[in-house]
């Protein structure tokens, strides 16, 4: 005969499993996939209304501040309308540093999401580059500013991944046509799963050291990709660079319908 106090814990344990795994499984349904590997087509510029950079600082729909506006038109992309490679302060061609956040989302690469239950990683062609973005956290209370920042994340809707992200320095560009931000941004990134062939991003930018009021850019699409991850080994060259830009010109660029996927 089993002691009675086992009776009473195989009876709890009866009871409540059950429970735990139907909560766990409803909890996992509000989690959206977003596995598979996500191609995200060239862009110039996060105006929403100018995603060419034809109107390059005078777009109507970002609010700049009058230094942060003053110091992007100081600099020299080298795509684009006003583009000039031979001339270009871009940081990524001229140093090879990091293209950042959003940024890296503006070239025609794929994207992996690997989605754990501590954090999601973000992986990315160009680079290659990785992201990690912490679940069920909190940001530190004085981050050091560094290139990628302190990201969190949480789940909405059962669709969308929220990435929340501070602690950036000021050293990238959001785009090609070098709109700015301060080591001030706070960052939201929303990556939604719309179905099996679809993920919209969008951002909302709140950067009180660049910008006058909280605006947003998007939502664009990203398309999946079967072509395999890592196919294209994007990897930061001086060189390769300079040849690329040889051959197709200063504003050369596959534009929003490139096909290279």
């Amino acid at each position: 005969m089993q002691p009675r106090w086992f009776t009473l814990a195989a009876a709890i344990a009866a009871a409540v499993i059950p429970a735990a795994l139907c909560a766990q499984t409803a909890s996992a349904d509000r989690i959206p996939d977003l596995s598979g590997d996500w191609f995200h087509p060239v862009v110039l510029s996060l105006s929403p209304s100018d995603p060419r950079g034809t109107r390059r600082g005078k777009e109507d729909d970002v609010p700049y501040r009058p230094e942060a506006l003053k110091a992007m038109m100081a600099e020299t992309p080298a795509t684009g309308a006003d583009g000039r490679f031979e001339l270009t302060t871009d940081p990524y061609i001229q140093y090879c540093e990091p293209l950042g956040v959003v940024r890296m989302f503006g070239y025609p690469s794929k994207t992996r999401f690997v989605q754990t239950a501590e954090a999601v990683y973000i992986l990315d062609e160009i680079g290659p580059t990785f992201r990690i973005v912490w679940l069920n956290a909190k940001h530190p209370d004085d981050p050091d500013p560094q290139y990628w920042g302190h990201a969190i994340g949480h789940y909405e809707n059962g669709d969308t991944l929220v990435v929340d992200t501070v602690g950036l320095n000021e050293k990238t560009w959001f785009d090609q046509v070098a709109h700015p931000h301060s080591d001030r941004l706070h960052l939201i990134e929303r990556f939604r799963r719309v179905d099996d062939k679809t993920l919209a991003y969008q951002i909302t930018v709140d950067d009180p050291g660049a910008y006058t009021r909280t605006w947003t850019s998007g939502p664009r699409n990203f398309t999946r990709s079967e072509t395999g991850f890592m196919r294209y080994q994007w990897v930061c060259s001086a060189r390769d660079t300079r040849e690329h830009y040889e051959k197709v010109g200063s504003a050369g660029n596959p534009g929003p319908t490139s096909t290279f996927k």
